[in-house]
């Protein structure tokens, strides 16, 4: 039996491409599970609800598995610390902050690209082999979502390629970027809070550790005004949880593709403004072009090299 799974507190990326990859493998002879550890993110709970697909039981017993494909993540700090290395056979990432070097039986694919639910999708394609329904609009989802409707920096034209296939084996609704946008605005009351702990990741560059949060929402500007200090208090309350050396977070506007950086230490500001020519005003900068997550880490793991 093989495992296919992605980090913990699994994204809709993370999660489509598991689920797809688990079927691809079982119509291909190898008996194959998508399981998952952690809680599912905001966006993987609104798409299952949407098209009436159930979520998988939690992931309990990693010993049940004698094999184990990553799909969406090749970095220890995001990984069930339950997995077993040795036993990692298959990794597919769109990530380049990797720790492959801990993986000794694992083959690789790892590509700059949009979503890694493109590079599971190009394997089922070249396959001939047909998939389910709610596995395509799970792709469909993750494609759309993770691109940002296809706006976003990394995008090609494979990322297209892949959906316009995809939209021919199901019905997909065009409004679902605008409803999926709607639904992770809704950060009312510990809303807040539980998303920023539930979607941060942890880095760690020249011996120093860095937590990002990430949030995707509309109207980034009016969470700003209304919440700011409380985002600077759960940033603090995270650091000491975590001890890491810099936390912060990372607001991405998906209507105005802007970014809001919002951190409440000098120290932090200082290394943002050096890394990636942001301009802090009090606790916020903001960036009139959008800069993932996974660019800053890109651009943080650069500077720290370059200074040591």
């Amino acid at each position: 039996m093989i495992l296919v799974t992605t980090y913990i507190n699994p994204d809709l990326d993370g999660f489509s491409a598991a689920i797809a990859y688990a079927e691809f493998l079982n119509k291909t002879g190898r008996l194959a599970q998508a399981r998952f550890s952690g809680d599912y993110q905001l966006e993987v709970k609104f798409t299952a609800k949407k098209f009436g697909i159930n979520l998988p039981v939690p992931l309990e017993n990693h010993n049940d598995f004698e094999q184990i494909v990553l799909v969406d993540v090749s970095d220890l700090k995001r990984l069930d610390k339950n997995i077993d290395l040795q036993k990692v056979v298959e990794i597919i990432d769109h990530h380049q902050v990797n720790d492959l070097a801990a993986f000794p039986n694992a083959k690789f694919l790892i590509e700059t690209i949009g979503t890694s639910a493109t590079l599971v999708a190009e394997k089922i394609i070249k396959s001939g082999i047909d998939i389910s329904n709610n596995t395509v609009r799970l792709l469909c989802g993750a494609l759309m979502y993770h691109t940002f409707n296809f706006q976003n920096f990394d995008v090609n034209q494979r990322d297209r390629n892949v959906f316009q296939w995809l939209k021919t084996k199901c019905d997909f609704p065009e409004s679902f970027f605008r409803e999926i946008s709607l639904a992770k605005s809704d950060l009312a009351g510990e809303k807040l809070g539980q998303a920023i702990e539930n979607d941060l990741k942890q880095f760690e560059f020249a011996d120093k550790k860095i937590v990002i949060a990430q949030l995707e929402i509309v109207d980034g500007d009016v969470l700003m005004r209304n919440r700011e200090q409380e985002i600077i208090d759960k940033l603090a309350e995270l650091k000491n949880k975590l001890k890491s050396d810099f936390i912060f977070l990372i607001i991405i506007d998906l209507e105005k593709l802007v970014d809001f950086f919002v951190c409440g230490e000098t120290e932090t500001r200082d290394l943002l403004e050096a890394v990636s020519g942001v301009e802090f005003k009090n606790n916020i900068a903001v960036s009139k072009k959008v800069i993932l997550r996974k660019q800053m880490a890109l651009l943080l793991q650069k500077w720290f090299q370059d200074k040591n």
